[in-house]
């Protein structure tokens, strides 16, 4: 089976482009790049970002080239899980785990496996001290290291049909797929995931990678929902800029840049600048649910 760095060989191929391209998606000159891609020293992170910001601005390229593209994309994302779970699980042999350490120290890849700023070089004690549901039916774990491990229901993007029919439905929820996120404090109210599946919010351009604030094609959000009652005051968008929006019809992620209290109306605009990706207004009056984006899982 062909390694990661021979599928990137092969997909720079197919889409014509040369060492300059791909190493401008990742901040680095084209030297730089072949010269990672020769010792195979790219982070984990770095080749999983590569891959997605691939995929997403050239969504329009024949299926085969997006078909190696996707395949890479998954081949990287399950080794990031496996190293996490063989951390977590402890089930290496010392130095076996001194020797995967090493090698993942410091790729942010593996951030949700170190203590934060106060002591890198110690994985997190993961297991809970405590654990509670919530009323909204989250689960929240006490973690020995002062944070929280928050559990929730997520809806991936080929249920987002079915949930806007099913989303009162408490049964249908509870059946979802639960996801978890490390959190700084007990949160309060209801939190849900939904799976991001377009490029709407994916500011990349050949010339660039996406910025931190992206949210892209594959990654899962946490959203903390807004209640109705609070729809009819103007919308916390200064601090919340991004939400998830379950209309009647369907759901979006978008950045809300205006929110017209008089007349009950939220102004969509997207991070992409594609002519294809414009401004739009929703009648509040035809939506179900806003959720505020929280956190976000690449």
């Amino acid at each position: 089976m062909n390694d990661i760095y021979d599928d990137i060989i092969s997909i720079k191929k197919a889409l014509k482009l040369n060492n300059e391209d791909l190493g401008s998606l990742l901040n680095k000159s084209g030297d730089t790049f072949r010269k990672s891609m020769s010792r195979k020293s790219l982070s984990d992170f770095e080749l999983k970002a590569l891959l997605k910001t691939l995929s997403n601005v050239n969504s329009e390229k024949d299926s085969d080239t997006l078909s190696k593209i996707q395949e890479a994309l998954n081949k990287i994302r399950t080794k990031i899980q496996k190293n996490k779970q063989l951390i977590r699980d402890k089930i290496l042999l010392v130095d076996e785990e001194n020797e995967l350490l090493s090698r993942i120290k410091g790729d942010p890849a593996y951030l949700d496996l170190f203590t934060d700023h106060n002591d890198e070089s110690e994985i997190k004690v993961n297991e809970p001290s405590e654990i509670y549901p919530t009323k909204s039916g989250n689960i929240i774990e006490e973690l020995a290291n002062g944070k929280y491990l928050l559990t929730v229901p997520m809806v991936p993007y080929k249920a987002h049909a079915t949930y806007i029919s099913e989303f009162t439905d408490a049964e249908y929820i509870s059946d979802l797929t639960k996801v978890s996120f490390i959190v700084d404090r007990i949160p309060r109210g209801k939190y849900q995931a939904f799976e991001i599946q377009n490029d709407s919010m994916n500011d990349a351009t050949l010339e660039r990678g996406p910025s931190r604030e992206a949210i892209l094609n594959g990654d899962i959000v946490l959203g903390r929902e807004l209640g109705k009652q609070h729809w009819t005051s103007k919308l916390n968008t200064n601090n919340y800029p991004y939400w998830i929006i379950v209309h009647k019809n369907t759901i979006v992620c978008k950045e809300i840049i205006n929110h017209d209290v008089e007349n009950g109306t939220i102004t969509c605009h997207s991070l992409n600048d594609s002519p294809e990706f414009q401004d739009f207004d929703l009648k509040l009056d035809d939506c179900h649910q806003l959720f505020n984006i929280i956190k976000k899982q690449v």
